[in-house]
Formats: structure tokens, sequence, C-alpha cells
């Protein structure tokens, strides 16, 4: 078994053997293909105010900026056809967003057989919101032949087969999803360097409540005639309240 390099890559799809639609020889790397990032887009919640959506990127609204700490599906643009003598062992993100701080989960083994398109759950674990744009190239994908192909009824047959959106218990997944995320970590920052500035600007505008305080001239030499008194002629706390409640 031996990696598909590039040109094996573009004369595989010329004969039709291996479909990746819609390909584009220019994405056509030494020894793998550069999937484009597709519309559709899954993003878990930000906050109790900002829950789980689904989206689709358009003219209008071509990126998505998937905030610190924020999990997302993608899924690739192209859908692709994995002959019965080929699978895919090497599936990623590029380098360039690695380098920033976007974690990939999951990147999947293709299967001889396989078709749809490919899907990943991206985290952003940089200090900074990254922005993702439709029809960039994004997804890695390598193409691996098989020492002999797989009978057809042994090929790929999985829930997944023919996948053009994302599956429905991940869905569900997100879009129900209520608690505190590793996303809202910027934002409760945020609210408590406000906290703070509102705390710093209460303690300037409230009076000194010591401020103009003095002991009468009586009580302050009573005070200091006690201290000069033996300890044995000064009334405990005790009797002192007994005296009082008398």
């Amino acid at each position: 078994m031996g990696t598909l390099n590039g040109s094996q890559i573009r004369r595989f799809v010329n004969e039709g053997h291996l479909i990746i639609d819609p390909f584009e020889k220019g994405l056509v790397q030494p020894a793998s293909y550069d999937l484009r990032l597709g519309a559709k887009i899954l993003a878990s919640p930000l906050g109790p105010n900002e829950l789980g959506k689904r989206m689709e990127l358009n003219e209008q609204q071509p990126s998505y900026a998937i905030q610190t700490g924020q999990m997302v599906a993608v899924m690739s643009k192209e859908r692709i056809v994995i002959p019965l003598d080929l699978c895919s062992n090497s599936f990623g993100i590029q380098s360039e967003f690695v380098r920033k701080g976007l974690q990939c989960f999951g990147g999947p083994h293709l299967d001889p057989g396989w078709r749809g398109h490919l899907t990943v759950t991206l985290q952003n674990i940089g200090p900074e919101p990254m922005n993702i744009t439709l029809n960039q190239p994004f997804f890695t994908v390598t193409f691996d032949r098989l020492d002999e192909p797989v009978e057809p009824n042994q090929g790929y047959a999985g829930c997944h087969q023919d996948q053009d959106d994302f599956p429905e218990d991940q869905v569900e997944y997100i879009l129900s999803a209520r608690t505190t995320s590793l996303a809202e970590i910027p934002a409760l920052r945020q609210k408590v360097e406000q906290l703070t500035i509102i705390t710093e600007e209460l303690k300037e505008q409230l009076p000194n409540l010591d401020e103009g305080l003095e002991l009468r001239p009586e009580v302050r030499d009573l005070l200091l005639e006690s201290k000069s008194k033996p300890k044995d002629l000064l009334l405990s706390s005790e009797e002192f309240w007994q005296r009082f409640d008398d």
C-alpha cells in the first residue's frame, strides 16, 4: 500500500476512478489534495444568551469568527467518492490554522467505498477569535492505495454514507447545550474587568465614614486615665454589662 502522489490524484480524478467534486487542479499538492471550506457550520453556545446555532456562509456573510474556547463543526465543499482500491488515513486542517491555535478533532479514516462531504469538529484554543471563510482551502486529505481492492459488498456502508449535512445527534447535542463552556471565559473576563472599574468608581464617590469623627475631650481623658489604673480596679466585660442591665 502506498500514498498517491499529486500526478496520480489528477490522473485518477480525470479517469473518473476517484471522485472529488468540484475538482480544481490548483488544489493538488505533491502527495495530497486541499479541500475547501463548505457553507454549513454548526457552532456551540457562547453563553446563556447566545445559544448554539447552525448557519450557512454566503456572499453576504462569507466568514465566521470562532471565539476562543468555542467548538464548531464544519464541512468540506467537495463531495468525495473513494473507490474500492483506495482509502484515506490522513485528513485534517491546514497547518496555518493549527499554528494559530485551531484544534481539529476526529479527522476521519475514509474506508473504500465511502461517499459524501467530510466533516470535522474544531475548537479554538488560541488567544484571539479566528476567522474561517467560505471556499478557502481548509482541509488536507491523502489517498492510500490498497494492495488489492475490497469486494463490492465489503465497501463502506455505515450511517455516514452520502452525508451532505451534520449528523442529527451532533446537531441536537450542540443546539440543546446550556451549560458553561470554555467559550464563555473571555466574556467572563470582560465582565470581571467591568465590575472592577465600577467598584473603583463607587469607592471614589462614597464618603469616608471616619472623616470628621473625633472623640469628645472628656471621653478621651477617661480612656487615658483608665490606662494608668491597676487592672484589678477595672471592670471586666461581664461586670460592665451586669451593671448596665441593673
